[in-house]
């Protein structure tokens, strides 16, 4: 008797191995698993522009259009952008826009000459700020009457991601992307219009995969919702999944992206972080550390071999 209905994931006609160089972007869940491939060993860039929970403000970065001059803000002595996450702000005005030139540049070369973008969306809900029209990836709490907030409209997003998609294909044809829908709930918008915004998001995946022979959909939404489906996988705030979620679907994700050789690397980077972790017995350093030592020489050795 089945008691849950679990989620079988189709192989893609590609896999994800240690030689490809990898971007991930969107919303906290693509930072979750972007650190899990990063401890995994493998050449990933994370979210370098902070949390991105919009698709708009997703597209925004993504793209090699400059950021609006007029969105650059000061709080709390410190610079930050309304189209940016807070953890990108400094002190002085100018070095932030040369962080955010250079950051800017590296995705463009990551992009132009990559493997894999992975897109993370979190939310279809927006916030414009009134005085210049714009939507913002980042309220930076700024008093709520600065900004008006809106249900994204699913045309828009569909004509901005065929664009953006036929431009980085058209700059770097072997670039595969990957979408997946975070299933963080976001219940300070309440869970009727969370659900709306979860529409939109699958909506536009579903689209877009269909659309472009390049772009593939990965399930991480439905294997919280339709295949967990159950409160003990969420921390206490009953909003974002637990550490056992996150495994689960990372496992899930290597099942289907990954050969058994990469798993293979993904399981002894995990066994030599523990080791480092753990302190050794007393008189017993030098054997701890040669069997790292032993370990990660066995890691390079198949790193050279998985391409």
């Amino acid at each position: 008797m089945k008691f849950r209905s679990e989620l079988s994931i189709s192989k893609p006609p590609f896999q994800i191995n240690h030689q490809m160089s990898i971007v991930a972007v969107g919303s906290c869940f693509a930072g979750e698993i972007g650190k899990k491939l990063s401890d995994g060993r493998f050449n990933i860039l994370v979210n370098p522009f902070g949390t991105i929970f919009n698709p708009h403000s997703i597209a925004g970065l993504i793209s090699a259009e400059d950021l609006n001059p007029d969105l650059f803000v000061k709080r709390d002595q410190n610079w930050c952008h309304f189209q940016l996450h807070s953890d990108l702000n400094h002190s002085d005005q100018e070095e932030l826009k040369n962080h955010i030139s250079e950051q800017k540049k590296l995705i463009q070369e990551k992009l132009e000459t990559g493997d894999l973008l992975i897109i993370t969306f979190g939310s279809a809900w927006i916030y414009r700020h009134i005085a210049t029209n714009e939507i913002v990836a980042n309220c930076h709490k700024f008093p709520q009457q600065n900004f008006i907030k809106e249900l994204i409209n699913p045309e828009d997003l569909k004509s901005q991601y065929v664009a953006l998609f036929e431009n980085l294909h058209r700059k770097n044809p072997k670039l595969k992307i990957l979408l997946t829908v975070s299933p963080v709930k976001y219940l300070k918008d309440g869970l009727h219009e969370n659900n709306l915004s979860k529409s939109v998001l699958l909506l536009l995946s579903d689209f877009l995969a269909k659309r472009f022979d390049f772009v593939y959909y990965f399930p991480a939404f439905e294997l919280v919702n339709d295949d967990l489906r159950d409160y003990r996988f969420y921390k206490e705030d009953l909003a974002h999944p637990n550490e056992q979620a996150i495994k689960y679907i990372f496992e899930k994700f290597t099942g289907a992206y990954c050969s058994d050789k990469t798993k293979e690397i993904i399981s002894l980077s995990a066994d030599i972080r523990k080791l480092k972790s753990h302190r050794s017995i007393t008189g017993a350093d030098e054997i701890h550390k040669e069997k790292i030592g032993q370990l990660e020489k066995n890691l390079e050795d198949l790193l050279k071999t998985n391409g």
